[in-house]
C-alpha cells in the first residue's frame, strides 16, 4: 500500500492560519483542477481528520471531493462521522491509534491512500514511518501561525528523495517528494 500526503501550504510551513483560514490558497493560482482529477482517479481510499472535515463543512462543501471512494474519518465525534455519511462517499468512523486504521485499509486491498488531512493526521503517519510520498504545492503566502504540515508531536524522522520541482502557476511551487526506503 501507498500512502500520499497530498496538501498545500504556505511558505511558512502552515496549511492553515489562525482559525482555520484557508483564505491563502487564494494567492495559488487557479486552472489546475485536471491535475487534481487524475490525482484523484489513482486513489483507492481517503483517510482524513476530523479538524478537515469540520472545516469543509465551515465552508459549505456538501462533501469531500473524493468520487465515492472510501473514506477513513479519524474522530470520536459519531455525530460528524454521521453528517458525513450523509453524502456519496462510504465513510467508516475509527478512534485512536492511527496504525490499525492504516492497517485495516491495506487489509481491504487499497493500494493508493490520500490523506486528506490534516496535519496531525498526517504527523502520526510520519510517526510511523508509513507516509511513501508527498505532493505539496507551496503557496507563496506567509501566514505566521497556524497548523503545521506535520503537526503531531510524537516521533518522526524520514528522508525523501527529490522527484520534482516545478512552478505551479504564477507565483507558486510543487514539490514532490518519494520516500527512501
Amino acid at each position: 500500500m501507498q500512502v500520499i500526503w497530498y496538501t498545500a501550504m504556505s511558505m511558512d510551513g502552515r496549511l492553515a492560519g489562525p482559525g482555520g483560514d484557508l483564505s491563502f490558497l487564494q494567492s495559488i493560482d487557479a486552472g489546475h483542477e485536471d491535475e487534481f482529477e487524475e490525482f484523484l482517479a489513482d486513489i483507492d481510499a481517503v483517510i482524513v481528520g476530523a479538524s478537515t472535515v469540520r472545516w469543509l463543512e465551515r465552508e459549505g462543501h456538501g462533501s469531500m471531493p473524493t468520487e465515492g471512494k472510501p473514506v477513513w474519518i479519524l474522530t470520536h465525534d459519531e455525530e460528524l462521522a454521521g453528517r458525513m455519511a450523509e453524502g456519496p462517499d462510504r465513510v467508516i468512523r475509527r478512534e485512536g491509534d492511527v496504525g490499525p486504521v492504516l492497517d485495516e485499509i491495506e487489509i481491504a486491498g487499497h493500494g493508493r491512500v490520500w490523506i486528506c488531512g490534516g496535519g496531525d493526521v498526517a504527523g502520526q503517519i510520519l510517526a510511523l514511518d508509513r507516509v511513501d510520498e508527498v505532493v505539496l504545492t507551496v503557496a507563496p503566502t506567509a501566514l505566521g501561525s497556524g497548523p503545521a504540515m506535520f503537526d503531531y508531536a510524537g516521533p518522526a524522522s524520514a528522508v525523501f528523495s527529490l522527484e520534482e520541482l516545478s512552478r505551479y502557476g504564477t507565483n507558486a511551487v510543487r514539490i514532490r517528494w518519494v520516500r527512501k526506503r
